[in-house]
């Protein structure tokens, strides 16, 4: 009981990373009719709001993990089978880029967010990059988005946006490029899809969260404009506030990017997460747990663990973060990247994208050691 008590508390762990990942782009629309429904400001906005992005698919592998005795013996009492769901995908780990100057007491996980519209995990772009990091001793948790419109150099491959990098190369090729570029040590990650993420939010009841007025509207225009589901559903009131949202209407409010920037979208992602997560560790047992787990996993590829996932959750539920929720501070600490009036635009094969100099890249590669360890160790190329 004791082990299978550790390895729920670890699982959170998984699934709070999972609930990360999918806050991804739209991509270009059909052409769609505007509702009778709509008042006149709305049918305003919804005119001027319209066209959108790209889709790319390719194949991912999984695997899975067994379970013991006592999980499998509690997962048949309550009707939950996790066969064959836990997706484990194997990379190389030879060729990362690794900086091996960093210290070992903080452990670094690339949250991927792949942009297709599947039910099933494939790959394409990855428009949430988000890092994970993990103090081993304090539990304190770090996210660091990277706009997916930054200008990047991918090894192999010409300097383009970031978020091009698992379409080229996997999970790979994404840790090496970060590394390579910002001198980290990332070697693990886990990817989900859309429909993941949605689903476990429905299976928590949908999720509460504060939003302007524009976004409300636009959450309602982007379903509209592309349906992600067969769900007929009220509009979200296009007001200020708190709304409750659905799991699609929560994956598409971390999507929204129209309305203002890529940037913007950075701090939607990351307001959603730290959202799920208070959710998710309020009154948590373990039949809820392993119900959000089968409902999940299915969407989810990772290198991680079971044996890092439990030194991560004991870390993680034992640390800082279970204090932060009791007493209602911050769960995260959060950054983003590229930082403000750190970068520039520049043009890359007929696309404008956000552009670090050489010192604006020194700024925020001390800026980012610092923030994840308290001290850089950037060297220089």
């Amino acid at each position: 009981m004791v082990n299978l008590l550790k390895k729920s508390l670890s699982l959170i762990l998984c699934v709070m990373m999972m609930l990360s990942l999918c806050m991804t782009c739209f991509a270009e629309g059909e052409s769609f009719t505007v509702d009778e429904d709509l008042s006149e400001e709305e049918r305003e906005m919804w005119e001027e709001w319209a066209s959108e992005e790209e889709p790319v698919d390719m194949s991912v592998q999984a695997g899975s993990i067994p379970l013991t005795p006592e999980e499998e013996a509690l997962l048949d009492e309550i009707g939950i089978d996790l066969d064959e769901s836990f997706h484990v995908d194997e990379v190389s780990l030879d060729d990362l880029g690794i900086n091996e100057d960093l210290p070992d007491t903080v452990f670094n996980i690339l949250l991927l967010g792949v942009d297709n519209r599947s039910t099933e995990l494939q790959r394409g772009r990855t428009d949430a990059i988000i890092l994970c990091s993990i103090n081993l001793k304090t539990g304190d948790i770090k996210l660091t988005s990277f706009a997916r419109d930054t200008a990047i150099p991918i090894p192999g491959h010409k300097t383009t946006r970031i978020n091009a990098a698992y379409a080229y190369g996997g999970a790979e090729l994404v840790m090496k490029t970060i590394n390579e570029h910002f001198q980290l040590n990332v070697n693990r990650y886990v990817l989900v899809n859309i429909h993941g993420l949605a689903a476990v939010i429905d299976s928590l009841g949908g999720i509460d969260i504060e939003m302007t007025s524009k976004e409300a509207g636009r959450i309602n225009f982007e379903l509209r404009k592309e349906p992600m589901d067969d769900v007929k559903r009220e509009k979200v009131p296009a007001i200020d506030g708190v709304q409750h949202l659905d799991g699609m209407q929560a994956v598409t409010f971390a999507r929204i990017r129209g309305i203002d920037s890529d940037l913007e979208r950075t701090r939607r992602q990351r307001q959603l997460l730290e959202t799920l997560f208070a959710k998710v560790m309020q009154d948590m047992s373990l039949e809820k747990l392993l119900t959000l787990i089968s409902t999940a996993l299915p969407y989810v590829d990772t290198n991680l663990t079971m044996d890092e996932l439990l030194v991560l959750g004991n870390a993680v539920i034992t640390g800082s973060p279970a204090e932060k929720l009791q007493s209602g501070g911050q769960l995260f600490e959060q950054m983003r990247i590229p930082m403000d009036k750190k970068y520039g635009w520049k043009d890359f094969g007929g696309y404008a994208l956000l552009y670090m100099n050489e010192k604006n890249l020194k700024y925020t590669i001390d800026s980012l050691h610092e923030f994840i360890y308290g001290v850089s160790y950037y060297k220089e190329p």
